[in-house]
């Protein structure tokens, strides 16, 4: 049994593997071509994490180390894309290790139908795969659904049998003619993907297993073949039970959190409304905020915004005699009565809250207008009861589904417990909590809980002309930030918010009450206002340029060799045995292909990254389809060598295998193309800006996150007041860079005697937009830190930038380009003579010497700065 968790040992090694052997395990190219999306940093992980547990070199020490590779959970917030990760594990698992047969395995219907929409249906915008087509090694694949997996397969399918695990239990133990059996199964390797796995565990919580269980069903699929997998997916699964956490300790391969996904700002933000009993009052309250969320939206140009409100209530009964009330509430709405209604309430919320402005927003609006167009949003069509019986019809599950489209004309949801699970709302802005027959016991909070959580998944809208999906606003004070916040309208009863915010506590869910929202502001000292430095010195910026259609004139642009070597395996090969240890040595030798031009037409032709109107995005000086055949820039003179088994010649390839060859080919090119195309490009040449233009005040909006908040990211404010080297009055950032600034504290007055001007600059994306540009490559980035030294001869600028272990591999591209910028190829336009740059490697806690002993080489002589290299090692 390991002596650690899976998850934390698997995240030592990985980063010793990072620093030692550049990591070997990276994402595919062929699994990021085929997806919709790019895959975010955390499912990156996700997936790295799986490559390591299956690299063949490394079983013997995942074995050493007390854990297996059958049975691997992946422990992931609601909300962050479980079935994206799950998408890529398909299509690696179906490449790399050979793997065709796939049973996703659930607990309720409503999911099977949502993985419908993100597995097969590629008309949806739910899909997750390249909506053109699944494309690998130039072979295009098909994801086929099947009730029983076929005894002969086409090598270029994967097949899914979507399930649940009650359907699935009584197939297994009730066999059937023709249906799915353990006997059928036992002919084949599959993989089972479980999600939601946590309700699988009923045996494991009752600590005995019953032959009939659901989980002994599982495990009697998994263990029928010894390549069979188990891959589980949850988000909620309780460590603090002894059975649970005895059962998956070593089988936890990932952990991401609510509580970083939420700070990694994938989520909305949530705020609590805590407000009286009085469902009535909230009901208006939550049509009124969501009706401003629209108008602020439409007021800031944004074209379409539709956010959803959600009444949740505790029985059936309950919920349909509310949707009642609230049709009443919206038929009998005047000028009179929502005119005494907003300013009777305005005088019972605090002072800067959102109610307060929403009401003094539309108490300014002409309310005639206004409830015209809430009567026209709200009326009974555009509510959607998901407590009727109809509502796990395929319809109504899609409707609920696709609340986000443009056709879809639903803003209410009223609702019980069905949609705590399978549901993936993006513009779902209010929940408001039905306070008639509501329990405010734990179990009653903690469902409440996970539904909030769902909720808070991000809608990426569109503004000025951009889609994120990440929040935009949090450090900016102004109306936008509505349409990045979750609201959950709530009673204010003691002992119910304390067992809320325990239940928030335990799936770590970063709320906070509505009024609590810090601003921190931070001015540019007058001190240093009135220094040489500040009114006549230079930073420094890296210049770039657009790309032009002559970057992409032709294959050898995007490092694309006419001469192509590849090896082809035939179905009968002569071998040879070394006699010593009776392996198999292949000979190979090596033929040119000469293959019609008919060959190129149609392996082009079956792949849609070659269709024109999407090779003219790449290649912009490219006139037709006819010049890639005949130009001498592209497909004409390209030379393609076989690599083949000794006793096969090339004239011996059939036209099937021949074409096979063209297509390998053409992948080859695309990933090239892919990779190397670039929109703009860094280059290194340094321009100098004035500090006194680029430096500014700025403000930092920050919610009082009472729960769930890591310590690290939490953003404080600490004064500067008597460190005159820091240039601003308030140094506003997480705890990992304030540790840096405190470090560096330490040894200021020795940089002070050796030079005459010593400044440390917060570089802050809400006052300097000081940004470089990736060398060789389109990518932004804002160093957080720029120290500016000068002495009588040179001005030093050094690039700084705190890093947390969990994003050294993500970020790497910035290391290598802060050590780039060392280099003696820089060139600063105008000043070369005065002016040096450098870099220096990340700083965080676990790198803190390596940080200040660099820092001492180049800007100490070598001498060791302040001699507390060893005490920073404490």
């Amino acid at each position: 049994m390991a002596k650690e968790r899976l998850y934390d040992w698997l995240g030592s090694q990985m980063s010793n593997m990072f620093y030692t052997s550049n990591s070997p395990h990276e994402v595919p190219d062929y699994i990021k071509a085929n997806l919709k999306d790019e895959l975010r940093h955390y499912q990156e992980e996700a997936f790295r994490r799986f490559q390591f547990m299956q690299d063949n070199s490394l079983a013997s020490g995942i074995s050493d180390a007390g854990f297996q590779r059958k049975q691997l959970l992946f422990n992931m917030a609601t909300g962050s894309g479980k079935t994206m990760v799950m998408a890529s594990l398909m299509l690696y698992l179906f490449k790399e290790l050979n793997y065709q047969s796939f049973i996703f395995l659930v607990n309720t219907d409503a999911i099977i139908q949502k993985t419908q929409e993100n597995m097969l249906n590629s008309q949806s915008n739910k899909y997750l795969f390249n909506p053109a087509g699944i494309f690998i090694n130039g072979e295009h694949i098909i994801i086929q659904a099947v009730e029983n997996f076929p005894a002969f397969k086409d090598k270029n399918t994967i097949y899914l049998k979507l399930t649940t695990i009650q359907k699935i239990h009584g197939e297994l133990n009730t066999p059937k003619e023709n249906g799915i059996s353990l006997d059928s199964l036992e002919e084949e390797d599959i993989i089972i993907l479980g999600d939601e796995a946590h309700h699988f565990n009923a045996s494991t919580k009752k600590e005995k297993e019953t032959e009939q269980s659901w989980e002994n069903t599982i495990n009697k699929m998994l263990y029928l073949r010894p390549n069979n997998k188990l891959l589980e997916f949850s988000a909620t699964i309780n460590m603090d039970d002894k059975n649970i956490s005895q059962k998956y300790s070593d089988k936890i391969i990932y952990k991401y959190d609510l509580g970083e996904f939420m700070t990694d700002g994938y989520s909305k933000n949530v705020l609590r409304l805590q407000s009286s009993d009085n469902d009535d009052e909230k009901m208006k309250d939550a049509l009124l905020l969501s009706q401003y969320r629209k108008l602020i939206a439409r007021e800031n140009s944004i074209s379409y915004f539709k956010p959803i409100v959600m009444f949740k209530s505790s029985k059936i009964k309950i919920s349909e005699q509310k949707q009642q009330d609230f049709n009443a509430i919206i038929e009998g709405l005047s000028v009179e009565s929502l005119s005494k209604y907003m300013n009777q309430r305005k005088t019972t919320v605090s002072p800067n809250s959102t109610l307060e402005k929403v009401f003094t927003f539309f108490l300014e609006q002409d309310l005639d207008s206004v409830i015209r167009e809430i009567q026209e949003d709200f009326e009974p069509r555009n509510i959607l009861n998901a407590n009727e019986k109809n509502m796990l019809s395929v319809d109504n599950a899609v409707l609920l589904n696709t609340l986000e489209t443009i056709n879809n004309p639903i803003r209410v949801i009223f609702a019980v417990a069905k949609l705590n699970e399978g549901w993936d709302v993006l513009n779902l802005y209010d929940i408001v909590r039905i306070s008639e027959g509501a329990g405010i016991t734990r179990n009653a909070t903690d469902s409440e809980a996970q539904l909030v959580g769902r909720g808070a998944r991000y809608f990426p809208y569109k503004h000025e002309g951009k889609r994120s999906f990440k929040r935009r606003f949090d450090n900016k004070n102004n109306d936008l930030r509505i349409l990045e916040t979750l609201h959950y309208h709530t009673i204010n009863e003691k002992s119910y918010i304390a067992n809320l915010e325990k239940s928030m506590n335990a799936v770590n869910l970063i709320t906070a009450s509505d009024e609590t929202v810090t601003i921190h502001e931070t001015k540019i000292k007058h001190s240093f206002k009135q220094t040489d430095t500040y009114k006549q010195g230079m930073l420094f910026v890296n210049e770039s340029r657009e790309t032009t259609p002559e970057d992409y004139s032709s294959l050898e642009k995007f490092t694309i060799l006419k001469e192509w070597v590849v090896q082809f395996i035939g179905s009968t090969i002569e071998v040879k045995f070394q006699d010593e240890n009776k392996q198999i040595q292949i000979e190979r030798h090596e033929q040119p292909l000469n293959v019609d031009k008919r060959y190129f037409q149609k392996a082009i032709q079956r792949n849609p990254f070659y269709r024109f109107s999407n090779l003219k995005q790449f290649l912009p000086m490219l006139s037709s389809k006819k010049e890639l055949m005949t130009s001498n820039k592209y497909f004409k003179g390209v030379s393609i060598t076989v690599s083949l088994p000794r006793g096969q010649d090339v004239t011996d390839l059939s036209s099937i295998e021949k074409l096979e060859i063209i297509d390998k080919f053409l992948a080859f090119c695309e990933d090239k193309i892919r990779r190397n195309y670039k929109k703009s490009i860094g280059l290194k040449q340094f321009r100098a800006v004035t500090i006194k233009e680029t430096l500014k005040d700025y403000v930092v909006v920050v919610p009082k996150f009472e729960s769930g908040q890591h310590v690290t990211q939490r953003i404080e404010s600490h004064s500067m007041k008597g460190k005159d080297w820091f240039v601003y009055t308030e140094a506003i950032m997480n705890r990992l860079e304030y540790a840096m600034v405190e470090l560096m504290s330490n040894f200021i007055s020795e940089l002070q005697a050796k030079y005459k001007d010593v400044y440390l600059i917060r570089n802050d994306e809400k006052a300097t937009r000081f940004k470089l540009t990736e060398f060789g490559g389109p990518r932004g980035f804002m160093p957080d830190f720029v120290l500016y030294l000068a002495d009588e001869e040179f001005v030093y600028q050094v690039f700084i930038e705190p890093k947390g272990e969990d994003r050294e591999k993500e970020d790497a591209w910035k290391q290598e380009m802060l050590e780039a910028i060392n280099g003696a190829d820089i060139e600063v336009i105008g000043e070369n003579d005065h002016v040096k740059l450098m870099g220096v490697k990340f700083y965080n806690r676990t790198n803190r010497s390596k940080f200040v002993e660099e820092l001492s080489e180049k800007i100490n002589d070598g001498k060791p700065l302040d001699g507390k290299i060893d005490l920073l090692m404490n």
